[in-house]
This record gives structure tokens, sequence and C-alpha cells, in this order.
């Protein structure tokens, strides 16, 4: 077949994993490439890129960061970045978890660095500990930024018996300005396989809607899905201003052997006419929060009513076409 390559099977499709080692994966297409950053386990940060899906699979990882700092040194996970305004204009601001070495779980906390440039993979600089004013020395995991109306906020998961995740303003990319509220409890059943968890937490906006989309259940069962929540009108930092869907929106199939499906992301077409998202899954029922779980990609739709549709996770090494504009 012609244009056999890594990821894909020819000319305008690819196949799925796009990353084999890519837990919580973040994937942003930006001026003619798509980047790729996944949790490394380790104290470097890395990224991949290239101009197709297909091409992300045989991608080099390239290390754009080492961590260095004696809290938030290694374990790096849950890496994301984002082009936001900053002092010099705008700026890749790199959000990402990280605790002390050797592997002291206990000491995860968020971090950011920033970006010299507009270049994606930097170089960069570090920026903060993002840590709670009042809360500062407190687990927190799974970064994520949320723009709405005008205000900036960061999203995150800690732990006060379960998980639930949690939402803080912020007065610029890298500074808290209050203290974190609850955003949403794990309570359905759904969510609470293995552990009570509500992580991961990532936005979605479209036609004035503006959505949630989280992950649901421990990461070491195959039971780890997506649920959401969708904005009311109210003060973002209240709980009352967001309505959890009351069932899953994107979870196991047994019958194309995806398992946990999560930690996800979401990016357009290089055209911009198509919304993708990019998640993990396990190949095995048996499967854990470890370094195989792999990254995937597909495309999404919408429900009449303005939701959205993000239908069966699909098998490995079955061919999808393209993002529209490739």
């Amino acid at each position: 077949m012609p244009g056999v390559t890594g990821g894909g099977t020819s000319a305008g499709t690819f196949t799925n994993p796009i990353a084999q080692h890519g837990p919580d994966p973040w994937l942003t297409y930006y001026n003619g490439y798509y980047y790729l950053a996944t949790t490394t386990w380790n104290s470097t940060i890395t990224m991949r890129k290239a101009t197709t899906l297909a091409g992300l699979a045989t991608a080099t990882d390239q290390v754009i960061f080492n961590l260095s700092r004696p809290n938030g040194a290694g374990t790096m996970w849950a890496p994301e970045f984002h082009l936001l305004d900053g002092p010099n204009g705008k700026r890749w601001y790199f959000y990402y978890t990280a605790g002390r070495e050797p592997y002291d779980l206990g000491t995860q906390r968020i971090h950011v660095l920033e970006s010299a440039g507009l270049d994606p993979m930097g170089p960069y600089g570090f920026k903060a500990d993002l840590l709670d004013p009042t809360q500062d020395n407190t687990w927190e995991l799974d970064p994520g930024i949320l723009q709405l109306n005008g205000k900036l906020y960061l999203l995150g998961t800690f732990y006060n018996g379960s998980q639930p995740m949690f939402i803080r303003p912020l007065s610029n990319p890298w500074t808290a300005s209050g203290t974190r509220r609850v955003l949403s409890t794990p309570t359905y059943s759904w969510e609470t396989v293995g552990g009570a968890v509500n992580e991961g937490a990532e936005v979605l906006q479209r036609g004035g809607k503006t959505f949630i989309v989280y992950s649901a259940s421990h990461c070491s069962t195959p039971d780890y899905k997506l649920g959401m929540l969708t904005y009311n009108g109210g003060d973002p930092l209240n709980s009352s201003s967001w309505v959890k869907s009351p069932k899953p929106v994107f979870q196991r199939s047994n019958a194309n052997g995806v398992y946990g499906p999560g930690h996800n992301g979401f990016f357009t077409s290089p055209d911009g006419t198509e919304d993708w998202m990019v998640y993990h899954a396990d190949n095995s029922a048996s499967g854990g929060c470890d370094m195989n779980r792999s990254t995937r990609a597909q495309k999404f739709t919408w429900n009449a009513d303005g939701t959205p549709n993000f239908g069966t996770p699909v098998a490995l090494g079955v061919p999808l076409t393209a993002p529209s504009g490739e």
C-alpha cells in the first residue's frame, strides 16, 4: 500500500494508538503541526510533533524540560499546554504534576512553565508552583484551564477521603487569586469503581455552551471513564453552576477491546471543521495506572441539543479517516 508509515495505513488515514506508551495525553494542532505531550513518570518533560496524526506514531519524543527542583523533581504526569496571555503577549503555559524524587507520590503538586516564544516545544523556563493560597501544601493533581467570561480558572483534583474536582480562580496563568472550591464530588456508582474519583478535568466550549469533561473511577480499573458537567450560567466557582450528567459520556468497550478510556483532551482538525478527542486506554481489563496505557484519538460529533456525542472508543488497528485538512 502506498504511503505506509508506523501509525497509518495509507494517505489520509491513521490507526490507533498514536503513542504506544502515552498516558494522560494532551494534543494540540498549531501552525501546521500536531504537538503531543504525555506522562513520562520520570524527571523529564517530553513532546513530539508531526504534520499528521499518523506521523505522530513514529515521531521522536524530544526532551523539552528537565525537572530538577527539590519539590517537583520527578514522577511527571498529566501535562498540558495552553496559549494564554502573559506579560509579554501570548505564551505557552505548560502545566504538569510532579513530586519529590525518588517516587514520593504524596508530594505530587501542580507546577507551570512559561515559553520564551510561540513554539509549543519551547524553550521553557520554570514559572511557579501553582499551590493553593490557603492550603498550600496539599496533594493536587491533573491541572486544567478554564477560560470563561473573560476570567481564568485552574481545575484539578485533590484528596479529602475521596477525590473531588476543584476550581480555583487565577489572576494570571501562574498565580492563584483565591482558594480552591469543590466543583464535583464522585457520588454515582460509575464514579466510584475502585475508588471515588473525579479527575482530569478538561474544558469543551461550543456555541455558547461550556462543558467540563472529567475522568471518573480509579485509573487502575477497566471502568475508568468520562463524565461531564454542563455550565448553567452562574458563578463558575459555585458547584451549583454546574450540572453533572447522570450517566457516563465515554466508557469501556469490551467488544472493541478498549478498557479504562479516560484522561482525555480535545483538539480541532487542521482546517477547523472537526472536533476530535485524545485519550488513553488499556488493551486489557487487567491493565492499570502505568506506562502501558496508550494514546488514542478519534473524531466526535454533536447532538441536536448542543451536547457532545463521543460515541464508543474504537478498536486498535482500525483505519480511521485522518482529520480534515491534513
